[in-house]
């Protein structure tokens, strides 16, 4: 098996981007609200992964530089990013009949894994290999740029509210920690599909929460409201056209 590339995506993607502004053509434009000021470099945004078009969506249209996390193996061979795309992706989280799910990642795996390059991607592990994404990922946040994590349990499929969240990113917030004695600014993000928003949440930093006691599931469960919340503003129409969009450049 091919060695992963773990260092950190490069910012200049003229390829990649040509592309991203050819699929403008065809996806609706999506909004940025945001409350507690604009989306900014160097922060960990925790979101919902609003299923297989979230990422796309996320990196189209959300306006601050941003390295994402995504599973190791659709950085991989062919044939790790086929069996992926066909037993996680499309039969296990989304229900498809298996000779529909085995068509669809027969076609997609070929050209999968540079999206998910474009998409700056660094692969995630569920074993002691997930340090180095850790390590690796604070130093995306030293060159300036930020982290978006999906954490949330998606084993039973996505869903509107995530259900559970892994906490996998409290070991980089306190990594950051360690290595600086500061906390790196964390936000909660949600993507609404229908109403074509997403919302962010104002900062937060890892030592409030280790103040009062909480331990890591604790604090992920703290985020997971946060996300669920958002979610739930956003059909009440707090982020609707009439407020203020998140303005940003975007390197």
């Amino acid at each position: 098996m091919k060695p992963i590339e773990y260092s950190p995506p490069r910012r200049k993607q003229p390829v990649f981007a040509c592309c991203k502004a050819f699929m403008r053509i065809f996806i609706r434009k999506v909004r940025v609200a945001a409350e507690g000021g604009a989306p900014q470099e160097r922060c960990v945004y925790l979101a919902n992964h609003a299923n297989k078009m979230g990422p796309m969506k996320y990196e189209m249209f959300f306006p601050a530089y941003h390295v994402k996390w995504g599973a190791h193996q659709m950085l991989e061979g062919y044939g790790a990013r086929r069996a992926y795309l066909r037993d996680v992706l499309y039969i296990q989280k989304n229900g498809t009949g298996r000779r529909l799910a085995a068509f669809k990642a027969f076609f997609e795996a070929f050209f999968s894994k540079y999206f998910y390059r474009g998409m700056k991607f660094l692969p995630t592990y569920p074993d002691a290999r997930f340090a180095r994404t850790v390590r690796k990922s604070v130093d995306v946040l030293d060159g300036g740029a930020a982290i978006m994590i999906y954490p949330e349990n998606s084993d039973n499929g996505y869903a509107d509210k995530v259900h559970g969240f892994y906490s996998g990113f409290v070991l980089l917030l306190g990594e950051y920690y360690k290595k600086h004695g500061e906390d790196v600014p964390v936000r909660p993000v949600y993507y609404h599909a229908k109403k074509r928003v997403i919302a962010v949440g104002e900062p937060c930093f890892l030592q409030e929460y280790v103040r009062q006691g909480l331990n890591r599931e604790q604090i992920a469960a703290v985020f997971e409201r946060k996300v669920n919340a958002l979610c739930d503003r956003i059909e009440q129409g707090a982020f609707d056209a009439a407020a203020p969009e998140a303005k940003a450049k975007k390197r």
